[in-house]
């Protein structure tokens, strides 16, 4: 009895110790705050992630990439997971892993200046006008917005989101196009900085819908100890929370 008990303890403390050592590089945008904030470590997105698999041991490291270059650090093994991805994206890229649950939503929506009083009801209304969208966009939302892009000579992405509202608020493009939270975070933040004149109202248009998103691991394992996991933060009322706060600071 006594030999079963201490190979059982042995067990635990080896399978504990096996848990503990993982460790996941996980691959985020670097300029998609209230979502990721490279300068503090934390955002939504992380703050997922880490509340999900960290009180289990697991080692993360949050690795920041210009957006594109998120999904060729996974493809070239740079890191174990990668963020902001769902089957189409996943299926297009020919990506090879286990997608998670569905975690997070971007809602996104064509900005303009209220001054120039465009009318868009859908997508194909774009066509003509100066479009700054964000690094990713064509291959992202769909047949219909890919078909625009490709079609509008002056469309264009970028990597940088806080870039997009300046040009806007310039008048040097006419349209942007991005997820509400990042755009009320920036449009709060630059106007701190004086970069841009808040007083200047602005036209949304949702054109888009919703861009339900997760996280793709290389681990079945990982994978499947996070969707458990984030399905107990969902529970537990600590998904809201997460996501309330972050809300608030691209509120202010």
């Amino acid at each position: 009895m006594r030999l079963k008990i201490i190979l059982f303890c042995l067990c635990i403390t080896c399978s504990y110790a096996s848990l503990s050592s993982e460790r996941l590089k996980v691959a985020f945008g670097n300029s998609l705050p209230p979502w990721v904030m490279p300068e503090t470590e934390n955002g939504i997105l992380i703050d997922i992630i880490s509340e999900s698999l960290t009180p289990l041991g697991y080692e993360i490291t949050n690795v920041y990439y210009p957006y594109a270059r998120r999904i060729l650090s996974y493809r070239q093994g740079l890191v174990d997971v990668v963020s902001d991805v769902n089957p189409e994206v996943i299926e297009r890229e020919d990506l090879k892993g286990y997608f998670s649950d569905i975690a997070y939503t971007y809602t996104n929506y064509a900005f303009t200046l209220k001054s120039n009083n465009y009318q868009f009801k859908k997508i194909s209304d774009l066509g003509n006008y100066r479009i700054l969208s964000w690094q990713g966009a064509t291959a992202s939302l769909g047949p219909e917005y890919a078909e625009m892009a490709l079609n509008n000579p002056f469309y264009s992405e970028h990597h940088n989101q806080a870039l997009q509202l300046k040009m806007l608020f310039l008048d040097r493009v006419d349209v942007v196009q991005l997820d509400m939270q990042i755009f009320r975070y920036f449009r709060s933040s630059l106007a701190r900085e004086g970069k841009i004149n808040m007083q200047l109202e602005v036209d949304t248009f949702p054109l888009f819908g919703k861009n339900e998103s997760g996280f793709l691991f290389r681990s079945i394992k990982a994978r499947d100890t996070f969707n458990k996991q984030l399905k107990r933060l969902k529970k537990s009322g600590r998904y809201d929370q997460i996501y309330a706060y972050y809300v608030s600071i691209a509120n202010e």
